[in-house]
């Protein structure tokens, strides 16, 4: 799942490219059409022949701007952000192509059929499922505000990392990676941290994030379709040394999702 070094990356690239386009066409596969929260015919009627203002990152949300519409994207599992030139062939797992007047397309594709697409007026955008609830971004949320909000939450540190409400952007990966950057457990309640403790939290989501942005953006194959985490220390890492104690990095699964910590240096 893409979290927020990725399509921060994405709109970095992407954007400069989208902004000033107008939209020729809107294709959406036959398939895949049900993905949309919008029926397809409505949604290329929107969107042709408008000037797109902005392409821009929203915690885990995508959106594409219009002036009076958004296209809000929730990539979900398996959306990916795909730049062709014109006449490529759309692959198997490709949603929807938005044909620019160029000949060139911004496509989505979806290898795991999950991802949703929303078409949205300006004074409609908190009524796309999860966006009225979000939070500060969690790359730039302030310290006081952190420890302000974080008090909200009593439960397990991993969970409250990945609440949208609480700091949006962080999934499953990041959260791993955050939490062994401070030096704690994925499973211990944020109710046991002291204030220096709240605030090394702080420090190392801003650290981590900051730091795996600057990894994507070095990758020398980089392209937006793919996602390339092998500069990750611990997630994905199970059974492998820990990179900073050399301790065996362990390995949790819970309701089909992956947790990775080391107990030697996490407590």
């Amino acid at each position: 799942m893409p979290e927020l070094p990725e399509l921060e990356v994405v709109r970095e690239r992407l954007g400069p490219r989208l902004a000033g386009r107008t939209i020729e066409d809107v294709i959406v596969s036959r398939r895949f059409g049900f993905l949309l929260r919008t029926p397809p015919a409505e949604l290329a009627g929107a969107l042709r022949g408008t000037v797109i203002t902005d392409f821009r990152r929203r915690g885990k949300f995508m959106t594409i701007d219009t002036g009076d519409r958004h296209v809000v994207i929730n990539a979900m599992l398996g959306g990916r952000f795909l730049w062709t030139e014109a006449g490529a062939r759309a692959t198997d797992s490709t949603l929807v192509r938005i044909v620019l007047d160029s000949g060139e397309e911004l496509r989505l594709t979806d290898f795991a059929r999950m991802a949703r697409v929303y078409l949205a007026a300006p004074d409609e955008l908190d009524g796309v499922p999860g966006w009225a609830e979000l939070g500060p971004e969690a790359d730039a949320v302030e310290v006081d505000d952190w420890t302000r909000r974080i008090r909200r939450h009593p439960g397990e540190l991993k969970n409250l990392l990945r609440n949208q409400a609480f700091v949006a952007g962080i999934g499953n990966a990041y959260s791993d990676e955050v939490l062994w950057e401070a030096r704690f457990l994925p499973l211990r309640r944020r109710t046991t941290l002291k204030p220096p403790d709240i605030e090394r939290l702080w420090a190392a989501t801003r650290h981590v994030l900051t730091w795996a942005i600057e990894q994507i953006r070095a990758q020398p194959d980089y392209t937006s379709e793919k996602q390339n985490r092998g500069f990750l220390r611990v997630h994905m890492k199970g059974g492998e040394a820990c990179p900073r104690c050399g301790h065996r990095i362990g390995e949790l699964t819970a309701r089909g999702e992956i947790t990775n910590f080391c107990r030697g240096c996490q407590f």
